[in-house]
């Protein structure tokens, strides 16, 4: 992302019960960077792979939760900011992982819907290999 992109967006911002914003964005990139979702066999919607199973448990993800549910598990949700489009996780899965953030004091909110990442988060995130703190500081 260069300073041109993030002019004017939000670190952080719900979207429904999920998280937009740049760290909805990288943490989607994060997702599929590492292999933990991919593009399914129809190359329009996102499974999660064996490895991001075994990961996002670890992580602390409640994967019954997922394997249990009707609801659709995960897709890139879009938004869009200046004519750019950004994806995000949504779905079950961004659901998901919005609340074990929120649990782990990563993101907190500041107002009904408003959010802010934590310096706890900061470090977690970069512990987990999401680095927004460089894009903070541009900001």
């Amino acid at each position: 992302m260069n300073s041109n992109e993030l002019k004017g967006r939000k670190i952080v911002t719900p979207c429904y019960n999920h998280l937009g914003g740049i760290l909805g964005e990288a943490l989607f990139t994060f997702l599929v960077k590492e292999k933990w979702i991919q593009k399914d066999k129809n190359d329009i919607d996102y499974n999660i792979t064996q490895k991001g199973w075994e990961e996002l448990e670890i992580f602390g993800i409640d994967i019954e939760k997922l394997r249990s549910t009707e609801k659709k598990i995960v897709t890139a949700c879009i938004e869009q900011h200046y004519g750019i489009y950004h994806k995000h996780t949504g779905a079950l899965l961004g659901s998901l992982i919005t609340d074990l953030l929120i649990e782990l004091g990563w993101i907190a909110k500041k107002q009904e819907n408003q959010l802010k990442v934590t310096k706890k988060g900061l470090h977690g995130l970069n512990a987990l290999g999401v680095n927004i703190k460089n894009i903070i500081e541009i900001l």
